[in-house]
């Protein structure tokens, strides 16, 4: 009787240091909710596999993504989902998965990304958890956005958005809001773009999301740039990078440093356009999101074409033209390989993405 009190007190501690570094989170201390997450695993270890230690792996995990650590995340993701699959929670598993398809797809490991949203989306769907399902929907209208399959990530982003009003999330609506405003900003709509990130970011600023109203300015922002309404663009990224730095949240710093610097590039104003651009280019490299590395490494190609650098220009699009490739995006690599094609002398120069 001792050992079964024993085991539901230290569950019970569990749950409760969980739920702290669920609160941490959300209020972006990713090192508090971190501290609080490891507690809530000592406490479990020795007991048999529970769900709670599942999430309590993806969490962290979710946590080292966004502090940095790809691949302390990627091995906490794979733990978790071991510990799931042993104990057969399919929703738990499907979240474990998504995770890792999400680390799969940063790295430009897309056939391995897509076989994996795939999996968790199956599994997502047999355990009935629709607001999952609606995530991995939305992922994997990312994917097809970046592949240049527009049509296709539209699909995927309606779902999602009818899986997420069937469920009432207004939460899940802001994220596909926001990435139908960025598929429309693609699509050269700059203007209809805005009007999606608008109602994203309606829905942000009531529910007080500090983190997703940073990520809705940042696209506004370039959306913005698109229209070369640049006081407005400025405004809304350097609120963008503010609460990206609050929050800890290396990514979206990355990306609003890159639109900053094209900001900067548009008024003139090189060196500090090339010098956003280089602590992006750092940020992306340490994330391994060869997505960013590739964009922000395509627009200080075109900064130093500007300047009449072409062999900088060269090198820079060479580079991005490979990531590119890595990551399935073909309309973005042959649209960057036709640029370098142009450069005097400067086509047959190769690098690698990272």
């Amino acid at each position: 009787m001792s050992t079964e009190q024993t085991r539901e007190e230290r569950l019970d501690r569990a749950l409760m240091l969980a739920r702290a570094g669920r609160a941490a989170e959300k209020r972006r201390n990713l090192a508090g909710a971190l501290d609080q997450y490891t507690a809530a695993l000592a406490e479990l270890d020795g007991l048999d596999p529970t769900p709670l230690q599942a999430n309590l792996l993806r969490w962290s995990g979710s946590v080292l993504r966004d502090l940095g650590d790809v691949e302390g995340a990627d091995v906490l993701y794979v733990d978790s989902v071991a510990v799931a699959d042993e104990i057969g929670e399919t929703a738990a598993k499907a979240s474990g998965l998504n995770c890792r398809a999400v680390i799969a797809q940063r790295r430009g490991q897309v056939e391995d990304a897509v076989a994996l949203y795939r999996k968790a989306k199956a599994l997502a769907a047999e355990a009935g958890e629709i607001r999952l399902y609606g995530m991995i929907e939305q992922n994997l209208g990312v994917l097809a956005n970046i592949r240049g399959d527009l049509s296709r990530a539209l699909t995927h982003y309606h779902a999602a958005l009818g899986a997420f009003e069937e469920v009432t999330d207004d939460e899940a609506a802001s994220w596909v809001l926001n990435n139908l405003g960025m598929l429309y900003t693609d699509l050269s709509q700059p203007q209809q773009a805005e009007g999606f990130f608008g109602r994203g970011l309606g829905i942000a600023l009531a529910r007080g999301d500090r983190p997703m109203e940073g990520i809705l300015r940042t696209n506004l922002g370039e959306a913005l740039l698109a229209q070369e309404r640049l006081e407005a663009a400025d405004r809304e990224l350097s609120t963008a990078l503010g609460l990206a730095r609050e929050g800890q949240d290396r990514a979206r710093e990355g990306q609003a440093l890159r639109y900053l610097g094209a900001l900067h590039a548009s008024r003139g104003q090189e060196s500090l356009a090339l010098a956003h651009l280089d602590e992006a280019l750092k940020i992306g490299s340490l994330l391994d999101d060869l997505l960013l590395v590739a964009e922000v490494l395509f627009d200080r190609g075109s900064l130093h074409r500007e300047r009449g650098r072409s062999d900088d220009a060269a090198t820079d699009w060479a580079r991005a033209a490979a990531g590119f490739r890595t990551l399935g995006a073909h309309r973005d690599a042959e649209r960057v390989a036709e640029l370098l094609a142009s450069l005097p002398g400067t086509a047959s120069v190769t690098e690698s993405p990272s």
